[in-house]
């Protein structure tokens, strides 16, 4: 740790517990003159101890934020189904391969939204110069008719990968074949990360099938006036914010990274 340590990055506070008890246990000594034996590695389970009240209060902070992230995309997602007769709901997860993962830093990966946000607004001024020229014949991009999205960056539990989850509402009544559009959304995030991701779709036929066996299918063509369709819609949404993520959080970022993000809703 302390020899990867960055004073550019934000860490998680379980991070600076490790650390700060292994302050108290070796000092200011470097790594390579410190020799861990039984007593030592009891001292600092007894040091780590101490923080049991704060580790409490800090899964209760992340439960706070993460609620207060539910409101605002509640809110964003039913304004989009209650604005539009029908909407056509994609989600894909966007993923690194595991033999590179552990290349990607959280600084890597925001380059990388970064551009994909980049590619997101190309396309909205692309649809704009085709309502404005109807005369334009060039296949229309992934985002073209994007009306709103939402993305949370996670941090796998056993591979410490990093990853996104993806929500991406069309208008209905422009585009249709969803699952087309979250292989095309992907074949966009492979070309930004130069090959070395992959991703899951999960507007296949089987997976919506099996969503719609359990009553919870909330992806693909969402109708306004069907109540199942749009609530399920929202807990998919949901899925983003869940409380019980603590151990996904990230666990190291730059100081203004955000691991949580929507689309802005129209003035009107």
């Amino acid at each position: 740790m302390t020899s990867h340590f960055d004073d550019e990055l934000v860490y998680a506070n379980s991070i600076k517990w490790f650390i700060g008890s292994c302050y108290l246990v070796c000092g200011h000594c470097y790594p390579n003159e410190i020799i861990w034996n039984e007593a030592m590695a009891e001292s600092f389970l007894n040091a780590l101890s101490f923080y049991q009240y704060e580790y409490a209060t800090d899964k209760a902070d992340f439960a706070f934020q993460e609620e207060r992230n539910s409101q605002s995309l509640m809110e964003y997602m039913n304004y989009y189904l209650e604005k539009y007769a029908r909407v056509l709901i994609v989600r894909v997860d966007l993923k690194l391969k595991v033999e590179f993962a552990h290349l990607v830093n959280a600084e890597t990966f925001q380059g990388f939204m970064k551009q994909f946000m980049r590619v997101i607004q190309r396309d909205k001024e692309v649809e704009k110069k085709r309502k404005a020229n109807s005369s334009m014949n060039s296949d229309k991009g992934c985002f073209e008719d994007l009306r709103g999205y939402a993305w949370a960056i996670e941090q796998g539990v056993e591979t410490g990968g990093l990853h996104c989850h993806l929500v991406l509402i069309y208008n209905g009544d422009k585009r249709q074949k969803d699952w087309f559009l979250g292989e095309a959304v992907s074949k966009r995030w492979f070309e930004i990360t130069e090959g070395i991701s992959h991703h899951f779709n999960c507007n296949t036929t089987e997976y919506k099938q099996e969503q719609k066996r359990r009553g919870k299918l909330g992806i693909g063509m969402i109708y306004r006036d069907k109540p199942l369709e749009v609530n399920n819609a929202i807990n998919a949404a949901l899925y983003l914010t869940r409380p019980n993520k603590y151990e996904q959080r990230l666990k190291s970022w730059p100081l203004n990274m955000r691991s949580f993000g929507r689309g802005a809703l129209p003035n009107s």
